[in-house]
């Protein structure tokens, strides 16, 4: 066998860096190549001019579609006018049969009250005890990432988060194929982050959405192997002290209602899908960024070292490394895990005073609004100085990683301690440089913001 060859660090032109971008569309398109492009990538749709502005409307097979970028637009589809939206018929089609009824896809009464009796288990004082959990899978990254042969940095990360995901809902898996079950989850992923031409016609929103035969096998797989363990958990004296055990043992503060077993199954895969993926492409954004900015690399690392020493990371650092959060919250302003979100107004409504159609769309669109020419300065370079508390954005809207109202991320501090942990970890331990034979980085997006074909660095033990 060849020996591997080492790793050729390139040391960037520090100044010249410029982070990867999608380039804007700069020409009108007819409804057919609107449709290629977006099945291709739905990024290429967004247009030049909604850098600059903050709303631009036009027709779309007889309704109108509002393109939004400014943080008063996002703020009165996402709060002031809440009740008059709901997320679009297309997203519902691609993750409704996965996920079910969860709190990422309800409406109205169930998702109100799944969400009331959800927060309590997301409280930070629950979530403390999973640092170690994070610690643990950070370690077996940078153990990983030692190894001779070139990464792909993408891949490592989703495995280590998902080693978290996993270990916070399972922290008991007797008769759990954890194999076979994360099998299952991978083909769950990959059917939900694919687009067809045909979840793009306007065919009723009751009109459910044709899985593949592999993936009805998965769903399968995946929801027996939860109803299980909750048929398991609700029989034993004590639930665990895991998150599917306070998922069994949560109530609405107000009814005293707990989760139903079908409440409980399509929550695990939503933060399944919704927890692992975002943080790990959160964590590869940060590690591309770092990279290609060795000064702002070698800060980290100070700065995790200060604080961790050579110990595993716990919950008392997390609020310690400041360094750190800002690398993370600029790297989700230019690569926002989710980069954009449609709504559908469910009656006639406004955006800022601008009469809004029952069945119109809003196209949220949380890269434009983090790359606003008018809002930020130098709004596609890297500048994590920029989250300092007298310089970070001022109006809550600016800024939308994590969403905005009340549908916002429930799982945000459970994604940031995670995040902060992990990216602290790695960099302490190791240094990470671009590689001269890499192609450049390019955007997709599949649901999630993510480098098309991965991520190749080059890894060098510190």
């Amino acid at each position: 066998m060849e020996k591997p060859k080492p790793v050729q660090p390139v040391s960037p032109d520090e100044p010249g860096f410029q982070p990867a971008r999608v380039t804007p569309l700069d020409r009108p398109v007819n409804l057919v190549e609107t449709g290629l492009m977006m099945r291709e990538n739905p990024l290429s749709i967004l247009p030049a001019p909604l850098f600059e502005q903050t709303i631009l409307t036009g027709p779309y097979l007889g309704r109108s579609v509002h393109h939004l970028s400014g943080p008063a637009e996002m703020k009165s589809v996402l709060l002031d006018n809440f009740e008059d939206w709901r997320k679009s018929p297309l997203i519902q089609r691609m993750l409704k049969p996965v996920l079910g009824d969860a709190i990422l896809t309800a409406h109205g009464a169930s998702w109100r009250r799944q969400r009331m009796t959800l927060q309590p288990a997301f409280l930070k004082r629950r979530l403390d005890p999973f640092a170690p959990i994070m610690a643990d899978a950070a370690a077996m990254a940078v153990t990983r990432l030692k190894a001779p042969q070139t990464p792909e940095i993408m891949g490592v990360m989703s495995d280590a988060t998902f080693a978290v995901i996993e270990r916070v809902l399972f922290s008991d898996v007797e008769g759990f194929d954890r194999a076979e079950v994360r099998s299952a989850i991978e083909v769950l992923l990959e059917e939900i982050g694919r687009m067809r031409l045909s979840d793009l016609a306007p065919v009723p929103e009751w009109m459910p959405r044709l899985m593949t035969r592999r993936a009805v096998a998965a769903r399968k797989v995946f929801r027996q192997s939860v109803e299980g363990q909750i048929a398991r958990r609700r029989a034993a004296a004590d639930p665990g002290s895991d998150l599917l055990g306070l998922l069994l043992t949560v109530r609405d503060e107000e009814t005293g209602e707990g989760l139903s077993d079908t409440d409980i199954r399509d929550s695990v895969m939503t933060f399944v899908a919704a927890g692992h993926e975002t943080t790990g492409i959160a964590l590869t954004w940060a590690l591309y960024l770092l990279a290609n900015q060795p000064d702002a690399q070698a800060r980290l690392r100070e700065e995790a070292r200060s604080v961790l020493g050579d110990a595993p990371a716990n919950a008392d650092h997390v609020g310690q490394l400041y360094f750190t959060r800002q690398v993370l919250e600029e790297a989700m302003r230019l690569y926002p895990p989710a980069p954009m979100v449609a709504r559908r107004a469910v009656r006639a409504t406004e955006i800022c005073g601008r009469p809004v159609r029952k069945g119109d769309v809003a196209l949220l669109a949380f890269y434009c609004l983090h790359r606003h020419r008018r809002l930020w300065d130098d709004p596609d370079g890297f500048d994590p100085a920029r989250w300092l508390r007298d310089r970070r954005p001022a109006d809550r809207y600016q800024f939308l990683a994590f969403g905005g109202g009340p549908r916002a991320c429930i799982g945000m501090g459970f994604a940031m301690m995670e995040a902060t942990i992990m990216l602290a970890t790695l960099v302490r331990d190791l240094e990470f440089v671009p590689l001269p034979e890499a192609a450049p980085v390019e955007l997709a997006m599949q649901v999630t913001l993510r480098p098309a074909g991965g991520l190749h660095l080059g890894v060098i033990p510190v």
